[in-house]
């Protein structure tokens, strides 16, 4: 007689008891006289799935979605089999095929932005990631790679939404750990950076990858002491099969093996990560760094020209509509101010000089870093690390419907008082300005939105700091940057040259319009003599002991944390080091210089 055949009930209670292979064998039986079952054929590919038969549960549920093309779960149930067995654009066009039938299912959402994020597509991956953790808040890998992926594309804002109620999670895997880690440290939270991988530390087996990204950390704020006494805890690279924690290794050693200026050995550890297998851009930036201080300017310049084509590849996901464009950068809402458009402003009321930050301004890698922890060091001044709110600014003045610059004399008084409040709202975010004391804005592009901070701050100090032209240019073609558009402007030195003079030139004419109380000094004058020139800072912005400005080293030890490329040379005190540091370069600089002549004749600088 014949056994009667399974019942899904039986199969599913075999799935239930983590049976897969007995809940494929009953499924198969069930299936012979319906085949076209959609829960059999569901539950087949659990069990198939259950036993990583990836291309076998595949096949069934390409079945599903035959069957029933309308149904938005088998989609995206094939989309996530897909992905997991890397093929990245089958997976992606049944992911979009489930949202078209279902747009605001969160799991669909979650599972395409992080294949975007595998990919390295930032941009996709925190508008699907942001729009899952939306729906449902509960979704905790689409916040904290959603939060990643905005850090990737320099919306700290949206990431530290994200990750605000980070404390509370503690069913995240390890990855998401380290993941949450980098996150809080990109955000400018050392601290909650160090709780959460030390939290980590006693939940995982997989102690190297959590204690090398702790080393990172310390050496990162400046705790050499801790970060080397990590060192002995850390496998030797040889003898770790994981090819990435390999590489964190080595460049942890290398890392410190420069802090303590022994570039040949850091140089060392890193050219195998180059020779044997395809490095990261981070790799060939620090390798290039190492070559410099070794006094290899070719292997130098080889590295470099490596790093800056990676970086074009992840910037040519990030912003593909500039670089079809083929525009370069610090073009685009550079207009300056002329005097018929000044003349067309309202004369409005602004804050007083006492009530108005303290403006640091140049192109990147002019000194501006080591001039924001001078100023930090007063007691009366409070810098907040280098922050894009001016460029939140001008996004709400375009919610207005007003271009920058070209209409700020369309600005009112109440719009102007509402701008100043979206500023002051973002600063307090991230410091506390105590009584008496005034803040200390240091972003150096914001010599670009200049024209704003003098309709909103037309009493505000402002000190512009120059450095020679070349050495500047050179400085910022060897520096990785974070933000895609200045990935774009330092990935060739004529593009960079000609980025330089655009925002030079636009500077020049602004100040000439607008007439600021400024204050421009060359960074190798206050090199040559930093008393003097610290003396003419104070009595500019008002302090007259500017004794704290003469220490800031110390200060910045002590400070820790310091969020731009700089942070390890201003904690050592003046010195000439990168003074001239072009003319070794001199013949991959020669094609520039014809672009660079003007503003280094107006700056009084020689080649």
């Amino acid at each position: 007689m014949r056994n009667p055949a399974p019942t899904i009930e039986e199969i599913a209670q075999a799935i239930q008891q983590q049976q897969p292979q007995a809940a494929e064998r009953l499924a198969r039986e069930f299936l012979v006289s319906q085949p076209q079952d959609e829960t059999g054929l569901l539950l087949l590919g659990m069990s198939l799935q259950a036993q990583a038969q990836a291309d076998a549960a595949i096949e069934v549920f390409r079945e599903l979605t035959r069957l029933l093309p309308g149904s938005a779960l088998h989609w995206g149930n094939l989309g996530t089999l897909l992905r997991n067995a890397k093929h990245t654009d089958e997976a992606e066009a049944a992911f979009r095929r489930a949202l078209e039938l279902d747009p605001r299912n969160s799991g669909v959402l979650e599972n395409l932005g992080l294949l975007y994020y595998e990919r390295t597509d930032y941009a996709a991956a925190s508008k699907f990631l942001v729009a899952a953790a939306e729906i449902d808040p509960t979704a905790l890998n689409a916040r904290i790679y959603g939060a990643a992926a905005c850090c990737e594309c320099i919306d700290m804002q949206t990431a530290e939404t994200l990750v605000a109620s980070w404390w509370q999670w503690t069913q995240i895997d390890i990855d998401a750990q380290l993941a949450l880690a980098n996150v809080m440290i990109r955000c400018g939270h050392p601290d909650t950076a160090e709780t959460i991988l030390r939290r980590a530390l006693t939940r995982t087996d997989d102690k190297p990858r959590v204690l090398v990204r702790l080393l990172n950390l310390y050496e990162r704020v400046n705790r050499l002491d801790e970060a080397r006494a990590l060192l002995p805890q850390l496998p030797r690279p040889d003898t770790v099969s994981d090819l990435e924690l390999q590489d964190d290794i080595v460049g942890a050693y290398s890392a410190l093996a420069a802090r303590e200026n022994d570039y040949r050995k850091a140089r060392e550890l890193l050219e195998p990560l180059v020779a044997t297998r395809n490095a990261g851009s981070e790799v060939f930036f620090a390798l290039a760094k190492f070559r410099d201080k070794d006094n290899d300017v070719p292997g130098a310049m080889q590295a470099l020209e490596r790093a800056h084509a990676l970086q074009m590849e992840k910037a040519a996901k990030l912003i593909p509509d500039l670089i079809a464009a083929n525009v370069d950068p610090l073009t685009v809402g550079l207009d300056p101010v002329t005097a018929e458009s000044r003349a067309q402003w309202l004369e409005l009321p602004g804050p007083a000089e006492a009530e108005s930050p303290v403006f640091i301004m140049g192109f990147p890698r002019s000194g501006t870093t080591m001039l924001e922890q001078m100023l930090d060091a007063v007691p009366s001044l409070q810098a907040m690390d280098e922050q894009p709110f001016l460029q939140k600014v001008i996004g709400r003045m375009r919610e207005f419907g007003l271009a920058y610059p070209e209409q700020l004399h369309l600005l009112d008084a109440d719009q102007c008082r509402e701008l100043r409040g979206v500023y002051w709202d973002l600063v307090r975010g991230i410091v506390t300005i105590g009584p008496g004391q005034r803040l200390v804005d240091k972003n150096p592009l914001n010599m670009l939105r200049f024209p704003l901070v003098h309709r909103l701050f037309p009493q505000a100090r402002i000190i512009f700091i120059l450095r020679h032209p070349c050495d500047v240019v050179l400085s910022c073609y060897m520096q990785s940057f974070g933000a895609p558009s200045f990935m774009l402007l330092c990935s060739t030195l004529p593009r960079l040259a000609r980025g330089y003079v655009n925002a030079m030139r636009g500077w020049l004419q602004n100040t000439a319009v607008l007439q600021p109380k400024l204050l421009t000094f060359r960074h190798e004058d206050l090199l040559d003599d930093f008393t003097g020139t610290a003396q003419r800072i104070g009595e500019f912005i008002g302090v007259e002991d500017v004794t704290p400005m003469l220490t800031f080293h110390e200060h910045a030890r002590r400070k820790g944390y310091i969020a731009t490329p700089s942070y390890a040379q201003v904690i050592e005190p003046v010195n000439r080091k990168g003074v001239d540091r072009w003319r070794r370069y001199r013949q991959y600089m020669e094609p520039i210089l014809p672009t660079l002549k003007p503003i280094m004749d107006h700056w009084g600088y020689a080649d």
